[in-house]
């Protein structure tokens, strides 16, 4: 149902807000969060280099997060208020596209796992979500892209799959 492709990624510098949050609050925070970004790129100095980000870390029990999201960004600048300069890994990462509803999401999650166990590979730090739809002017959740990111560690071994889902671990 999902197709997983593996990406090498470079490090992008990042512009943040960072908070810990109930589940049923994360929208709410990003909201806020990326027009605040939003602000600080405008008025820093810097440029948009790409779509919104998430990046999330479940706490005790899973109904809190560690979050930490804004914009990849390019140029040198001050942010202002609680904006903070952060940057996306460099390295290898497992990558899903997941179409429609945020809350509807774990199956994507769940298959990116599978692929890497299957692979012989595990996650390496916090996922991250990048968001190329606004809600706001696509209205029908069916339209609504994300692709989800798993870093994973190097090694010594191949992943024993050619083509462009393979890279050498």
């Amino acid at each position: 149902m999902y197709e997983i492709t593996a990406r090498e990624l470079s490090e992008q510098k990042t512009l943040v807000r960072r908070a810990k949050v109930h589940g049923d609050a994360i929208s709410d925070f990003l909201g806020e969060t990326y027009a605040a970004v939003a602000t600080a790129v405008q008025e820093g100095g810097f440029s948009f280099a790409g779509p919104p980000f998430g990046r999330y870390r479940p706490l005790d029990d899973g109904s809190e997060f560690e979050i930490e999201a804004g914009f990849p960004v390019y140029g040198e600048g001050t942010p202002g208020g609680d904006v903070e300069v952060s940057s996306l890994p460099a390295g290898r990462a497992a990558v899903v596209a997941h179409f429609g509803l945020y809350d509807a999401m774990m199956p994507a999650y769940q298959a990116v796992l599978t692929w890497l166990a299957d692979n012989g590979h595990s996650p390496e730090g916090p996922a991250w979500e990048v968001y190329y739809s606004d809600p706001d002017e696509q209205p029908d959740p069916a339209t609504w892209r994300t692709e989800i990111y798993r870093s994973t560690p190097r090694s010594a071994r191949s992943l024993n799959r050619p083509g462009p889902g393979s890279w050498l671990l």
